[in-house]
């Protein structure tokens, strides 16, 4: 999350969220059409993954086929749905599309802004929930002084074995942990250390009657050549609110040895669930996050985090195991 894409360039005025429900979802893929056009490669690759989640959401709400999901999804309670929205080891199908903006840098004049596509698959081992995050990255070193400026980054992949837990709170406490690799496809040095790296992921997740509490952590370090590490610490807050409403603080400190750059942000921000027809959810997020301490050329000072996410309901993946 430190090399960040450049945002001098970029003539297509910024478009921000709105949390009108499913209103939304019908009017915003219209908005992302009229700007492709005029948008760059990488922008247009940006909206056109919006567009995709967005369109897939009005399509599912106009699905009115009553099925044993939807009985299940409408009487969830409003809470154990955000929850289920915002928990990373949820076992639903979920695509997400995320955009960090950060409109000062350290030592480093200009704005800066980077994306991240994200794919969670969710399988059984012999009965054991797992769940595979796959992160191809869209990622700009804005300190690089000759080639390529922007492209594709190293694609990080996790998998989370999940247990619950009874350690005495109200509900059950969600641990998992797994392997990490980050497969080399950056398209430039610029943009990643153009070697395999491993590691490992861990997560935990207590879920109450007001939202959701956990924290997220991964570790990668390249298995030859210089060594490099990053790791990630990610705290998870979310407090709901009525009528899908909810509050967040989800920022991710970053210590990174490649790039000799770190950050410990704070975040607080507000997010909208929505709840489709056929047991789709549709998340809308946005979160400041001003960085507490920073070092190293290019760490963002504070940045603007914005989200978007699909999840599919379970029957999509409920025969997904491997043994």
């Amino acid at each position: 999350m430190s090399t960040i894409e450049s945002a001098e360039d970029r003539r297509q005025p910024r478009r921000r969220f709105s949390n009108t429900g499913a209103t939304a979802a019908e009017v915003a893929p219209l908005a992302f059409a009229r700007g492709v056009v005029a948008s760059s490669i990488l922008g247009r690759a940006r909206a056109l993954v919006l567009s995709g989640l967005l369109t897939c959401a009005v399509a599912a709400q106009a699905d009115n086929v009553d099925t044993s999901d939807d009985a299940d999804a409408r009487g969830n309670s409003e809470t154990s749905g955000s929850n289920a929205a915002n928990n990373p080891a949820e076992p639903k199908f979920t695509l997400q599309y995320w955009s960090y903006y950060a409109p000062s840098l350290n030592n480093l004049n200009g704005d800066a802004e980077n994306g991240e596509a994200r794919v969670l698959i969710p399988f059984k081992i012999a009965g054991v929930q797992q769940i595979v995050h796959i992160d191809p990255p869209i990622v700009t070193n804005p300190t690089a002084t000759g080639g390529p400026r922007t492209g594709l980054g190293d694609t990080q992949i996790y998998n989370f074995t999940l247990g619950k837990f009874d350690v005495g709170l109200p509900q059950k406490v969600t641990l998992g942990l797994g392997p990490l690799v980050a497969i080399p496809t950056s398209t430039s040095t610029n943009f990643g250390t153009n070697k395999l790296q491993a590691g490992a992921a861990g997560i935990i997740l207590a879920p109450h009657s007001w939202g959701l509490l956990g924290v997220l952590g991964t570790y990668q370090q390249t298995l030859s050549g210089v060594s490099s590490h990053v790791t990630v610490a990610q705290p998870l807050i979310f407090f709901n609110l009525p009528h899908g409403y909810y509050l967040r603080s989800s920022a991710a400190m970053t210590f990174d040895t490649g790039n000799h750059t770190s950050a410990i942000p704070v975040g607080l921000g507000l997010g909208k669930v929505i709840q489709l027809d056929g047991g789709y959810t549709l998340n809308i997020y946005a979160e400041a996050q001003p960085s507490l301490y920073r070092s190293g050329v290019g760490a963002p000072n504070y940045q603007i985090f914005t989200g978007i996410a699909l999840q599919l309901p379970p029957r999509f993946t409920n025969s997904w195991h491997l043994f």
